[in-house]
């Protein structure tokens, strides 16, 4: 079917790709949406502009669509080195304290609980795929959800996308129930118990007002983001023939070129952190309104209630780990709560959490251990999948 939008009107595509990433970031502060990410927001927008034929089928089709291939091939690769900018692994370990322990362990619940779903659950021929991209975005978030995906040449399979809109959905579940745990008096018996603290915090974060958004910040964090991604798509092809491997290698070297630069250089990068996450988020944000221009959704009702078994297998273990060794580390209920936030959702959850729940010394941490899923969510998922096919 003739789209009422042409796949060579290029720029009204790129337009209506610009407004759905809009309409998900506007969407995350409107109570009306407050509940739900707005990443979901952005993929079932274009996805049913998609599907109503206001805009091109990104997949399924015989049809190439020049500016959906533009944010596939650019994105992505520029938006890693954006996002990880700020990921100096000195200062999360440094700072976060008990958050950092109650963070790994979540982790480690992911991983052991991604194992039990996948003997458990059969997600068809691409399972061991599925389940990496899985286990990245639990243990990071959407950002290496996405970046996994590429690596495993996964990110065009229509389970990629069926994955996304089911994970934002039991996403947003678990979250809600984290925000209940503090009434379920017959789990405080497994935390240590909460220190009172009366103290009321308003200081003002140092260097707040020296990495506000400017110009000159601008230009250089994407200088210094597409010469990162330009020089790991250089030096892809010759690892992966050297490796002999199918994996697409550029995102992980950008990745590791990323994190090294952010840890040689933290203090000159520190100014220049606001400036470039808000750029990479808005371009993933870009990239995931693409995606749902490429959801089937005969495909999603299919795989549907198979990758909700799977995700819930995992969630449920992810939480009675934390759960059963939350004594044993001493770990208090809120540490637990943010931590697995952060696995969940990310620094971007975790951080308000901490703050509404009113663990204000814990906002900083939330944010750290949230970036370090960041940094180690694509190489568990790359791994996993590899176990596992």
């Amino acid at each position: 079917m003739q789209s009422l939008i042409g796949p060579n009107q290029h720029f009204v595509v790129l337009t209506v790709v610009f407004a759905a990433a809009a309409f998900g970031i506007w969407s995350e502060h409107k109570k009306w949406f407050g509940k739900i990410s707005g990443i979901l927001v952005t993929m079932i927008s274009m996805s049913l502009l998609a599907m109503a034929g206001v805009v091109p089928v990104g997949s399924g089709t015989e049809v190439s669509v020049p500016v959906y291939d533009m944010v596939f091939t650019y994105f992505v690769p520029i938006s890693i080195p954006l996002l990880l900018i700020s990921s100096n692994i000195t200062k999360i370990i440094k700072e976060s304290g008990k958050l950092l322990i109650a963070f790994v362990i979540g982790a480690i619940g992911v991983v052991i609980g991604c194992f039990i779903a996948y003997y458990i659950i059969d997600l068809g021929e691409d399972s061991g795929n599925t389940a990496g991209v899985i286990a990245a975005t639990l243990v990071g978030g959407s950002i290496n959800f996405v970046a996994t995906g590429e690596v495993l040449n996964f990110s065009t399979n229509p389970y990629f996308s069926a994955t996304i809109a089911v994970d934002n959905f039991v996403a947003n579940l678990y979250i809600l129930f984290l925000f209940l745990v503090p009434a379920l008096g017959f789990l405080k018996r497994f935390f240590k118990p909460q220190e009172s603290n009366t103290k009321t915090e308003n200081t003002v974060i140092e260097g707040e007002k020296e990495t506000k958004i400017t110009m000159e910040r601008f230009a250089i964090v994407l200088l210094i983001a597409v010469g990162i991604a330009a020089l790991g798509k250089f030096i892809a092809p010759y690892l992966q023939e050297a490796l002999n491997t199918p994996l697409n290698l550029s995102i992980l070297i950008i990745t590791v070129l990323s994190l090294l630069l952010a840890n040689l250089f933290p203090k000159k990068l520190q100014l220049l952190e606001n400036t470039s996450f808000s750029i990479g988020l808005w371009l993933m944000y870009a990239f995931l309104a693409v995606i749902g221009a490429s959801t089937n959704l005969q495909e999603v009702l299919k795989v549907g209630p198979n990758l909700f078994l799977f995700y819930m297998i995992i969630m449920v273990f992810h939480f009675t780990f934390l759960l059963g060794t939350a004594k044993l580390f001493k770990l208090n209920m809120f540490e637990v709560i943010i931590s697995s936030a952060a696995n969940i959702m990310g620094p971007s959850v975790a951080a308000p959490m901490a703050a509404s729940l009113g663990q204000k010394k814990m906002v900083t941490p939330a944010i750290l251990v949230g970036i370090l899923g960041y940094v180690i969510g694509t190489f568990i998922g790359v791994s996993i999948a590899i176990a596992l096919t």
